[in-house]
């Protein structure tokens, strides 16, 4: 049992808007000036999880399909957005409605300064982030849809700093939807009338919080081996400052929390059968995924 604070295995996908009135060889440039922005997203050391560049959207369909991929993949915990040149907003209404992730409105350009002395009509049609993102902001105010939005170039360190503390918020966002919590005492098992807040947690925060029996609880705190409970008061004490006084309770406490899921009981076993698998430990959780779902965490 260790601590863990990798995030490493997530993935922001990068997101950038045009359209395809543009042409070939302006869209192009559009690409390599988004990856390059990506791409330096990346290798910064202060941004825990992976940015994946994706190839510019430009219709409807590609930003709705986009969307429900995203929506599909476990490791990817939400998508960052920058309307490089002006993208007409109502093409992103089926993706924004669809989009069931964390979404970070990138409000940025290219330059860290215009070229005043070279500006031309060539260089406004590659730079219209102004124009794009104001229209993105529109559509996302029109259709309610919850964002963080970041304003300014990727080379503020800044900029940088509010764009990490975002993927490590949508990596809470995601830790919560593979969540599970035990609650002891209750009469009935996963009845939605009885739940009461139950069932409007797992609704909402896609945590969810079921019921044990007190007996199962007592039966496998009491399987846990002295070995284990005495690991994890180690991990406890070399990570943390322990008052002395207090290790008897951290003790009885990591009873709880060292008992392996096999030894729930025969009942957990069949309930868990149906549920999705636990995603790897990440910054959100204080210890390994074991731990997370012993009997002592309600």
């Amino acid at each position: 049992m260790t601590l863990t604070t990798s995030l490493d295995h997530f993935e922001v996908w990068f997101l950038t808007g045009s359209q395809g009135l543009y042409g070939e060889e302006t869209l192009r440039q559009v690409a390599s000036q988004s990856k390059q922005i990506a791409d330096a997203l990346e290798a910064n050391p202060g941004i825990p999880v992976k940015i994946v560049w994706k190839p510019v959207l430009t219709d409807s369909d590609a930003i709705r399909r986009l969307a429900l991929e995203v929506n599909a993949r476990d490791d990817v915990i939400g998508v960052t957005a920058w309307m490089h040149t002006f993208s007409p907003a109502k093409m992103w209404i089926k993706g924004l409605d669809a989009l069931q992730k964390p979404l970070l409105h990138f409000h940025t350009q290219a330059n860290v300064e215009l070229p005043w002395a070279e500006i031309d009509f060539d260089f406004m049609n590659l730079n219209q982030a102004a124009h794009g993102d104001r229209e993105f902001g529109y559509i996302q105010s029109r259709l309610g849809v919850a964002r963080k939005t970041v304003v300014g170039h990727h080379s503020d360190p800044r900029v940088v700093s509010q764009i990490a503390t975002w993927t490590r918020a949508a990596a809470g966002w995601a830790a919560t939807r593979d969540l599970k919590l035990a609650r002891f005492g209750d009469n009935m098992r996963n009845v939605a009338v009885t739940e009461g807040d139950k069932t409007e947690a797992e609704h909402v925060f896609g945590v969810s919080v079921n019921t044990w029996g007190v007996n199962e609880l007592a039966e496998a705190v009491a399987s846990a081996s002295s070995a284990d409970v005495d690991a994890l008061v180690q991990v406890y004490v070399d990570s943390y400052d322990v008052v002395p006084s207090l290790l008897p309770g951290v003790t009885a406490t990591s009873r709880c929390a060292t008992v392996p899921p096999s030894n729930w009981g025969s009942a957990r076993s069949s309930r868990q059968a149906t549920s999705a698998p636990s995603r790897p430990t990440s910054k959100t959780s204080a210890l390994s995924s074991s731990s997370r779902v012993s009997p002592c965490s309600a």
